[in-house]
């Protein structure tokens, strides 16, 4: 409830800086996917991201305004913004190669590769099992729950793993209890929230403690391959790059993730790698200040 109300937060203070059109501009519009039920707050990190590029470039660009979408999967929202319809403008998924052909991306990794920083949401009579695992082999003999769209499945597929596919977000949690996988592969940046919403409903699951499963994932916010489409992503950019070179964006990954990445313990967990295909060469790998890495993190407050 109370990220939720963080969220609203955001958006209200979007309106009243983006809607005031004094000097007669139209405001910039980013027509964003929102929350797929009130339990998901997987993407607040990242709309607070591009709620602050936008603020920051206010003055170079004008007004701005983020609106919430109707309920679309990740299918839909790509359809959307290839074809340039307005009913969304802005979308925040991972890279892949056709998104990169068809759409505009900041290449900048939103949520510094966190995500890639996979601890399963597994039953509690199953921590055993859990902890017997030493190396990959081991993992590959489990069921791993997936949503149908997600580029995870790919990538999973790709390294051999058993994969369930599921076509609703809180409805994999349900699987997991009924046991039609054994583990739901969450991003870091997921994993405690989803947990402590659903643990008085749902107290037969549990956080994994000792696994990590690694891929590297980097997720983007991507548009539309038109002029508008180009002005929103430029100004998008440009907002982010002004927070990475003054430490507004670090400071912001510290609010957000850095109590949960020491809750957590990432640096500790065995950490099991595997490759993603789906990197492109656009993949700004070079530049050590874009990324998460839980054996160097320092919080910056």
């Amino acid at each position: 409830m109370k990220l939720l109300m963080h969220y609203r937060g955001i958006l209200l203070c979007l309106l009243c800086w983006g809607g005031s059109l004094a000097d007669g501009n139209e405001p910039m519009k980013y027509v964003y996917h929102a929350p797929e039920s009130m339990m998901d707050t997987r993407y607040l990190y990242h709309w607070k991201i591009l709620a602050t590029a936008l603020e920051r470039t206010n003055a170079s660009y004008g007004p701005a305004v983020m609106e919430p979408s109707v309920f679309m999967t990740e299918k839909r929202q790509a359809f959307e913004l290839r074809n340039a319809t307005g009913k969304l403008t802005v979308m925040y998924l991972d890279t892949r190669p056709d998104f990169e052909r068809e759409l505009i991306a900041v290449h900048l990794p939103v949520d510094k590769g966190l995500v890639g920083y996979r601890v399963c949401l597994i039953r509690r009579e199953d921590r055993s099992r859990f902890a017997a695992i030493n190396n990959l082999d081991d993992l590959r003999k489990l069921k791993f729950g997936v949503g149908a769209d997600w580029v995870d499945v790919g990538i999973l597929k790709a390294s051999h793993f058993e994969i369930v596919t599921g076509s609703s977000y809180d409805g994999l949690f349900e699987m997991l209890r009924h046991r039609r996988f054994d583990a739901f592969s969450r991003g870091a940046n997921e994993v405690t929230a989803e947990y402590e919403q659903r643990q008085a409903a749902m107290p037969d699951l549990t956080i994994e403690e000792a696994l990590c499963l690694y891929y590297p994932t980097v997720m983007y916010f991507w548009f539309s391959k038109t002029a508008e489409g180009a002005r929103l992503a430029a100004r998008a950019e440009a907002g982010m790059r002004l927070m990475i070179d003054d430490g507004t964006y670090d400071r912001i990954f510290t609010e957000f993730y850095g109590a949960l990445i020491e809750q957590l313990k990432l640096k500790d967990r065995k950490l099991l790698r595997i490759s993603n295909p789906f990197l492109g060469p656009e993949t700004p790998l070079q530049d050590s200040r874009l990324w998460f890495d839980p054996r160097i993190y320092r919080p910056t407050y």
